[in-house]
């Protein structure tokens, strides 16, 4: 597998986060109707009716992880209807009977839909976790089941050791090799850890927070300290992954955001995304930065990478989403991946510290 940049999803996440327990409460008046009227258009535009999240960008192709994006968006959107419609599908389609893991990949018309079959352990845990919040929104035991068995999985079949503690495998095949173990650090999803410790409890969860922490700490590279989309863990250091392109960009920029979903403030965890935000002043951020030199890629940060770049900036060390939300005006056009990346970036601001269940 060689999970690259997809553009993933259009207007999604005004919404979604602001349904947290007690924000239809808090809305001002007229609130609540423009967030349905947002989520309203994501489904449009992404959700099929038999509950299939589709990448626009990539020729209608679905991914386990945007199946997750897609489960904690209706969640958080308290959309049952929609949420059954989207579990049900990714059960169906993506679920590897073996390991009871999620294929990476579908794409229409295929033979067999599932285009590859290794897992991607964001998608893995992104479903995992949108299982456990539903579990906990609608009382439903089935979904906390569901994400217990999906979490066991995770932990035995993709964590290995490292002198960071224990790391994710990307996936169950092709990261480890003879120099080292190939690494993510955007598929930490630090706030399902935390949730998932709750249905399926043991120490590698915790453990798997502070590993990702110290990686983040070690992996910097070029004059801006940034980290590279794919990383190399080898016996004594850390480089940039050979065999993908060396560039902080579409996968790395996730990085902060999961920071900040959880809540994980001291400020040295988030300048270098800081300093990449606003190199360009008032013009766009680059949306990749290739490494180790720092020269800038030719495309401009989508809407969706500026708002991870907003939500983090501010007085504090995370900016207050509550009162300013980080993305505020999805369009028609936006491809899938930079719509899901501001409506996250608008629910991590909500929820930030203190995320469901």
């Amino acid at each position: 597998m060689n999970k690259h940049p997809s553009f993933r999803s259009a207007a999604i996440w005004v919404v979604i986060c602001q349904l947290t327990a007690g924000a239809w409460a808090a809305s001002a008046p007229g609130q609540t109707d423009a967030q349905e009227a947002v989520w309203h258009s994501f489904k449009e535009r992404f959700l099929r009716d038999d509950g299939r999240v589709v990448d626009d960008a990539n020729g209608g192709v679905s991914h386990s992880e945007g199946q997750g994006y897609g489960l904690i968006l209706a969640e958080a959107n308290h959309d049952q209807e929609s949420f059954d419609r989207i579990w049900k599908w990714t059960d169906a389609h993506l679920r590897r009977r073996s390991d009871r893991l999620f294929a990476w990949r579908w794409k229409p018309g295929f033979f067999g839909a599932q285009v590859d079959q290794n897992n991607a352990t964001d998608g893995d845990l992104l479903i995992a976790w949108g299982l456990c919040r539903a579990a906990s929104t609608w009382q439903n035991p089935a979904f906390r089941d569901a994400s217990a068995e999906i979490a066991s999985g995770i932990r035995q079949k993709l964590i290995r050791a490292s002198k960071f503690g224990p790391v994710l495998l990307p996936g169950t095949e092709g990261f480890e090799k003879p120099e080292g173990l190939i690494v993510n650090l955007s598929y930490w999803v630090f706030p399902a850890f935390r949730a998932l410790a709750k249905v399926d409890p043991a120490v590698e969860w915790p453990m798997l927070e502070q590993s990702g922490l110290k990686l983040i700490g070690v992996a910097r590279f070029s004059p801006f300290d940034l980290p590279p989309d794919w990383l190399l863990i080898g016996k004594d250091s850390v480089d940039i992954a050979d065999g993908f392109e060396p560039v902080y960009g579409y996968n790395a920029t996730r990085i902060p955001l999961y920071l900040a979903w959880a809540g994980i403030e001291p400020a040295r965890y988030y300048s270098a995304f800081r300093q990449i935000g606003r190199l360009a002043g008032n013009a766009q951020p680059p949306a990749r930065v290739f490494l180790p030199a720092g020269n800038f890629g030719e495309e401009a940060a989508l809407p969706g990478m500026r708002a991870i770049y907003e939500l983090i900036e501010g007085p504090g060390d995370l900016h207050p989403a509550a009162l300013h939300p980080p993305y505020r005006n999805p369009n028609a056009t936006e491809p899938y991946f930079s719509v899901s990346l501001g409506l996250l970036a608008n629910c991590a601001g909500e929820e930030a510290g203190a995320p469901r269940p």
